[in-house]
């Protein structure tokens, strides 16, 4: 009965150690807060990380460290003083977001630390690691398209808008940007072979043509399927196939013309009504 009693008290003393370390800790985290409200990155980060040596079982602190040190981060500084906030940074919220993977706000804070401290390809490589558990994540697929085109990889880029439009087979939108993409990439930035450019032009008239298939009013897909048409009929050297494309560019832009005219109507017959 005395070792019963014994053995409870040790259990009361525990349960008191604990918690008195989770209200030190709370504390710790209000005034971490507190200071992070008012900008004050360094107190906050100070606070942050005494409540995490207290007890490290909130797993809010790794966010809550991990934006403190962007907030003491300075772009386009290459201090080792600052590079080590960005590292700070990016490692802290990792580990948060492999406990909170759906965490989209701490993700989207990450991917902008990573584009500030101009590393692009560890964004990269974050979200292909993320897509190995999430391949169906149709926000991270786009992510990892727009960092290919902020990397200047046209190739891998256009990859992933296609992939997006597999994902999303149903939206209008993805097909439109993907042709977009095409579009830009052969009208500001063609690559020197004829051969190749016309495989963009074929790659972006048919995501265009599924848009405008999905979406019948889409006239912002029809004005780039028009130009597009134009793009190739630069390089046709056959005479009589560049005044089809023409033709066809033509054809393609007065449905768009027309989408436009049916649009001012309906809107102005419903300020008459």
């Amino acid at each position: 009965m005395k070792k019963v009693l014994c053995l409870s008290t040790a259990l009361i003393l525990s349960l008191s150690s604990v918690g008195c370390r989770q209200i030190k800790a709370r504390e710790a985290i209000r005034d971490g807060n507190s200071a992070y409200e008012k900008e004050d990155y360094k107190a906050a980060l100070d606070q942050y990380t005494r409540a995490r040596s207290i007890d490290a079982s909130f797993d809010d602190l790794d966010r809550m460290i991990g934006y403190s040190q962007i907030g003491l981060y300075v772009p386009d500084d290459k201090s080792p003083a600052n590079e080590q906030h960005a590292d700070a940074a990016i490692s802290e919220l990792s580990n948060y977001l492999k406990k909170r993977p759906n965490d989209t706000i701490a993700r989207d804070a990450l991917i902008s630390m990573y584009l500030s401290a101009n590393r692009t390809s560890q964004a990269i490589d974050y979200f292909r690691n993320y897509l190995q558990t999430h391949p169906a994540d149709l926000d991270a697929v786009k992510s990892i398209a727009r960092l290919y085109s902020t990397q200047g990889n046209f190739d891998e880029s256009l990859n992933w808008y296609e992939k997006i439009t597999l994902i999303d087979s149903k939206n209008a939108e993805s097909f439109y940007i993907l042709g977009v993409v095409c579009y830009e990439k052969v009208a500001k930035n063609p690559p020197a072979d004829n051969a190749q450019k016309l495989a963009i032009i074929e790659k972006g008239k048919a995501a265009l043509t599924s848009a405008s298939k999905l979406r019948t009013d889409y006239f912002e897909a029809l004005v780039y399927l028009s130009l597009l048409y134009r793009q190739q009929a630069v390089i046709e050297t056959d005479p009589a196939k560049q005044q089809q494309l023409v033709a066809e560019a033509n054809r393609v832009r007065d449905q768009a013309v027309e989408i436009v005219k049916k649009r001012k109507a309906a809107a102005a017959a419903g300020a008459k009504s």
